[in-house]
């Protein structure tokens, strides 16, 4: 047996002990990432494996057996097709985020459309900054604001926008969700903590390893979405977005919070492709 598939079977066993899932492709893309290889590839590698790639697959097989999330082993996430950079501290991107972005862009586009000009947008909560590149590459015209409490997530998502060559129209602000933000914008969209308090320790353990300040809604979750829902009106334009995602069992109480506002109309729930509420919409009203 060739010692880069001696590696994988061992990196493979050590993981499924220590109950990982995805094991043997989670080694494969470990190693492949050390040798600069696709993980198929690796099954045709007969060179010699430098003994630092061997030290540090020794070390990287261990940390994930620990619970380090692989994302932070790879140093990067996949996002709506596009790679982005992520390093502890960073809140790693989510494939349920994608279902809330995909939707914002759709009605995001047509209201483009109906403006006849580039939109002015904000992303609260930006973290690596995969929602605001995201928006950005969707939507080539586009200006947009990041918002982010941690100075570690704004240097790695201002990398990211030079990355996916979208720094020019991306502008990064540390701030408190809109504490530190003036002007209108016609969209707005959040991904904010939304994890009652006592189930943060219920979390998987490499979740936990994740920052609990991107974690933690507060009591009942919804600390922060409600918090945006009230600091929104002086923010969004007449007839602007608003997309925030939440948990599964937050929708309704977010739609409740939203109908009672003067301001929020056209409230719509966001499913993802297995149909589970993933966040909400709202249009604010031309005329309040």
């Amino acid at each position: 047996m060739s010692a880069v598939r001696e590696m994988i079977r061992e990196g493979t066993r050590r993981l499924e002990a220590a109950g990982v899932a995805n094991a043997r492709h989670e080694s494969e893309w470990l190693l492949g990432r050390l040798l600069n290889a696709a993980p198929l590839a690796l099954y045709l590698y007969e060179g010699a494996v430098p003994q630092d790639a061997l030290t540090q697959f020794d070390a990287q097989i261990a940390a994930r057996a620990a619970g380090r999330p692989l994302q932070y082993l790879l140093k990067e996430a996949q996002f709506v097709g596009r790679r982005f950079a992520v390093v502890p501290g960073v809140f790693i991107p989510r494939p349920e985020t994608e279902a809330v972005v995909e939707a914002a862009v759709i009605r995001l586009r047509d209201l483009e459309a109906r403006l006849g000009r580039p939109l002015r947008l904000l992303d609260f909560g930006t973290g690596s900054g995969c929602i605001a590149v995201t928006l950005a590459c969707e939507l080539p015209t586009c200006v947009l604001v990041g918002v982010e409490l941690s100075w570690n997530a704004l240097r790695i998502a201002q990398g990211n926008t030079e990355r996916h060559g979208c720094a020019a129209r991306v502008h990064l602000v540390q701030g408190w969700w809109a504490e530190a933000i003036c002007g209108t914008f016609d969209g707005i969209i959040a991904n904010p903590p939304y994890v009652p308090t006592a189930l943060v320790e219920q979390l998987p353990r490499d979740v936990r390893h994740e920052p609990r300040l991107s974690l933690d809604g507060g009591a009942d979750g919804m600390r922060d979405l409600s918090q945006l829902v009230t600091q929104v009106p002086r923010l969004l334009a007449p007839g602007g977005l608003l997309v925030l995602e939440c948990g599964e069992a937050q929708p309704v109480q977010l739609l409740r919070d939203l109908q009672r506002t003067p301001w929020a109309e056209s409230i719509q729930v966001v499913h993802d492709l297995a149909g589970r509420p993933r966040g909400v919409v709202s249009v604010r009203a031309a005329i309040i």
